[in-house]
């Protein structure tokens, strides 16, 4: 991290990454979904299933973060996404697994646990593992299964939002291989 860096805020947050060909294939689904709810897909490069946000962080703060995510167990998993849906109060249509893994299920409790022990609030919502697929949505879809997705888990990174000309763009600030 330069000095610059560690002198600015930046939003982060703890996510599953998904490989190049996991997020073209959600992008393919996003694009109809977004269709469908009259909304905005997210770009392929963004997608991605977060464990816990946490916010704006400045270095001393990132630099704790990153050593966290070297702490959690290294189990990679398959996801199978197949339920659609849109939040009662929210303007987001997403992509679910209709039966949670226990590795997933693990992965969170360990993050969360390791956040509270250091200091950091943890999310008081239960769980809800997702991958947001299109936002401004004006029309809500309700539990519609699709042809399951699945995605071999294999990486979770700590990830920070840029805002740019051309929209948010996510950078890796730390990643960790389950495999």
């Amino acid at each position: 991290m330069t000095a610059a860096d560690a002198k600015k805020r930046l939003r982060v947050f703890f996510a599953l990454a998904a490989d190049a060909a996991t997020q073209r294939s959600l992008g393919v689904i996003a694009r109809a979904i977004a269709s469908r709810a009259g909304g905005r897909s997210v770009v392929d490069a963004n997608l991605h299933l977060t464990l816990a946000f946490i916010g704006d962080a400045d270095g001393e703060r990132i630099e704790m973060l990153r050593k966290i995510v070297a702490t959690l167990p290294r189990r990679p998993f398959a996801l199978e996404l197949a339920v659609i849906g849109t939040f009662r109060h929210s303007d987001l249509a997403w992509i679910a697994p209709s039966n949670v893994p226990r590795a997933l299920t693990e992965l969170q409790s360990a993050l969360a646990g390791a956040l509270s022990n250091a200091g950091l609030p943890v999310e008081a919502r239960p769980f809800h593992a997702h991958v947001t697929l299109a936002r401004r949505c004006t029309r809500k879809i309700g539990g519609a299964h699709i042809e399951p997705l699945t995605w071999q888990v294999e990486r979770v990174a700590l990830l920070a939002s840029i805002a740019g000309a051309n929209g948010v763009a996510y950078r890796e600030l730390a990643g960790l291989r389950l495999a």
